[in-house]
């Protein structure tokens, strides 16, 4: 048995970010358009805004959807029914109803092609999620709705870093959002990016972000205490020690609600320093996806999902389907033995967690569900090298 344990997710901090983000709690606004500037230029957009949280940015998104829709009853979001149950706070929020699309059992994403089916006169935005870093066909929903007023909205919160053809995920659709909360792909301890195209709706973006509560003096140190005791407890040793502690933090409930504010210049500074490592963050991820794709493709009784041609995706975690689920049981401990924790991240469907979004009759949406019941996540992130590449590689070998 290890006396280490790999965690599961974390953007690797050095003394130097917890040096500027302390420096960041004295700084001016001006720090937000520094930010901006970077990521405006690594997602080459033009129109990019910071708030508290991803599910925040996909709330204020949905704000302006309403203000540009064209009928009051255009109130119908469809996204798929594996997803983040937190995604259906927003919508709740401002009155809008889910209706669920079936995954694909080859993507691991929404089935696009059933997409049609759900779309009528209530429809409001379409939003494909991009799991686990994996990119999500929306090309094709952008024909199908061409011409309509029906807006397509990514979810890139997992998969920032990730391209299709040099282009990133996130930007191809008129809408977007990120997220830059702990176990995103790159953390500022919270935050979430909007991305749009269009300049027209700028002021009004601009105008729901500026009416955001700006955090006291005393809640941004706070903040920064939790970003350096973050920054520790995503380390292997530190992790180890600190594990009775660090499971009190983790997600093991429902999010029920959702506090919205201001992006902080803490938050801003450390992330401005971050980005002078987002190659080497986003291409660890890329690596790693690669060299566990390598253990698990064509292996009987695990299933990976096919990536798109011209896709370089960092994955936020490494989904398997484990067919047997006793084999993932023994899969899980033994990994955890070696030092190395997975997830099984969500356990249900949206549809299980809330059966007003089924339908009559059997499961419609049994890829979901099946997904959900036999899928075993692998971390990507930079701490893993070689040596826990072998280990885990060892272990499949060992439990076939």
């Amino acid at each position: 048995m290890s006396l280490t344990k790999m965690p599961t997710a974390g953007t690797p901090y050095v003394f130097s970010d917890m040096f500027h983000a302390k420096i960041g709690l004295f700084q001016s606004d001006r720090v937000f358009s520094k930010f901006g500037d970077i990521l405006k230029e690594y997602l080459n957009v033009e129109n990019l805004l910071f708030i508290n949280s991803g599910t925040t940015a996909n709330y204020i998104i949905y704000k302006v959807l309403k203000q540009l829709r064209q009928r009051a009853d255009q109130v119908e979001i469809i996204l798929p029914a594996y997803t983040a149950p937190s995604l259906l706070l927003p919508i709740e929020a401002e009155g809008l109803t889910p209706v669920l699309v079936d995954i694909d059992p080859i993507t691991f994403n929404l089935d696009t092609t059933n997409v049609a089916e759900k779309l009528n006169s209530k429809t409001l935005a379409v939003m494909p999620v991009h799991m686990f870093g994996l990119p999500c066909e929306v090309e094709s929903l952008l024909k199908l709705t061409d011409g309509s007023d029906i807006f397509i909205l990514e979810d890139g919160a997992s998969a920032l870093g990730t391209t299709v053809n040099n282009r990133h995920i996130g930007t191809t659709a008129p809408f977007g959002f990120y997220s830059l909360n702990r176990g995103k792909n790159v953390s500022t301890l919270a935050g979430g990016i909007i991305v749009w195209k269009n300049d027209d709706y700028s002021e009004l973006f601009q105008q729901y972000v500026n009416e955001l509560t700006t955090l006291p003096a005393l809640a941004q140190f706070i903040m920064f205490l939790k970003f350096v005791g973050l920054s520790l407890a995503v380390r292997p040793f530190p992790y180890t020690l600190m594990s009775p502690i660090v499971s009190k933090f983790k997600y093991t409930t429902l999010h029920s609600h959702f506090d919205s504010f201001k992006y902080t210049t803490m938050q801003a500074a450390l992330g401005v320093n971050l980005w002078k490592r987002i190659d080497f963050l986003t291409n660890q991820r890329v690596k790693n996806g690669l060299s566990l794709s390598g253990i698990f493709q064509n292996r009987p009784g695990y299933r990976i999902a096919t990536i798109p041609e011209g896709a370089n995706v960092a994955f936020n975690q490494f989904p398997v389907i484990v067919e047997n689920l006793e084999t993932r049981k023994l899969l899980i401990n033994r990994l955890f033995d070696a030092g190395i924790e997975t997830t099984t991240l969500y356990d249900h469907p949206l549809h299980h967690i809330f059966p007003e979004l089924s339908e009559s009759g059997n499961d419609p949406y049994s890829n979901a569900t099946y997904l959900a019941e036999h899928l075993l996540l692998f971390p990507p992130h930079a701490q893993i090298g070689s040596r826990i590449i072998s280990k885990i590689q060892e272990v499949i070998d060992t439990v076939g």
